[in-house]
């Protein structure tokens, strides 16, 4: 008889990078394949303290300088984050890198769409195995959706709901703006309101956030960045885009710039 463990739980994001099919077709293979594995291990230091001395202001204080938030996981076109337990702090150090994560591969012009569930996970990662509930809605969310962005599904505020309900309160107006809630759009038309990780926040692109979406000719793809600035539009009318003073800020949400300048810079249009 198989013996019986408690099957664990975690945090889990499924993200996935719009348009890659496209590049496949149109830029050689190696080109492709090389940017990509830069993109990767550029990310991989941000999934780590900024800071090993511990003299700047961190989120997570107590978290070991060789760990990373979470460990990650690339399957061609995607990438899967999983939490290293079931707890609060866990779940917190992995939304915090999936949000400096879209920051990151938006600027290179790869953006992420993806959805964030938390729930039942079996792993073998020496054998590339990955089966659980949470998966599964991680993928299924990420799916759905009909933009640029990443919604963070009901389960995961069902199971902290002492961190959702103070940002509802709006009592801790910074978490407010990382995990902004919004009637995320969804194929077909139809709209959910969701917490998502709010890649706009803090964000300061030289050109302006429009500069940041190619022009195409494909209806799909000009449905769907429509859909990602009308979210924008509707996160620049709180006038809250970012944190004057920097350096009262965790490092880990600091200003991201996008540009050919040395920051700090001025972003470069209304949105």
């Amino acid at each position: 008889m198989t013996e019986q463990t408690d099957i664990p739980l975690r945090t889990v994001a499924f993200l996935d990078i719009l348009g890659f099919r496209a590049k496949l077709f149109n830029t050689p293979l190696l080109e492709l394949a090389h940017g990509y594995e830069k993109r990767i291990r550029e990310s991989h230091f941000m999934n780590r303290p900024f800071d090993p001395t511990g003299q700047t202001p961190t989120l997570f204080k107590d978290h070991p300088s060789n760990l990373p938030w979470c460990s990650q996981h690339v399957f061609s076109d995607s990438i899967i984050l999983v939490s290293h337990d079931k707890d609060i702090m866990s779940c917190m150090k992995l939304l915090v890198y999936a949000w400096r994560l879209s920051q990151h591969f938006m600027a290179f012009g790869t953006p992420l769409r993806g959805g964030i569930a938390y729930g039942e996970l079996y792993q073998n990662p020496n054998l590339n195995v990955f089966v659980g509930k949470a998966l599964a809605k991680a993928y299924e969310l990420e799916g759905c959706q009909n933009w640029i962005g990443v919604a963070i599904d009901a389960s995961v505020v069902e199971r902290f709901p002492e961190v959702f309900g103070v940002i509802d309160k709006d009592e801790y107006p910074v978490l407010n703006d990382l995990l902004f809630e919004y009637a995320v759009p969804f194929k077909g038309g139809m709209t959910k309101r969701l917490k998502t990780l709010n890649w706009r926040w803090n964000l300061v692109v030289e050109k302006g956030t429009r500069s940041l979406f190619s022009d195409s000719n494909d209806p799909k793809v000009v449905e769907k960045v429509n859909n990602t600035l009308k979210y924008v539009e509707a996160f620049v009318q709180k006038g809250r885009l970012y944190v004057k003073d920097q350096s009262k800020l965790p490092v880990e949400l600091r200003s991201f710039y996008i540009g050919a300048k040395e920051p700090p810079f001025e972003h470069g249009d209304d949105l």
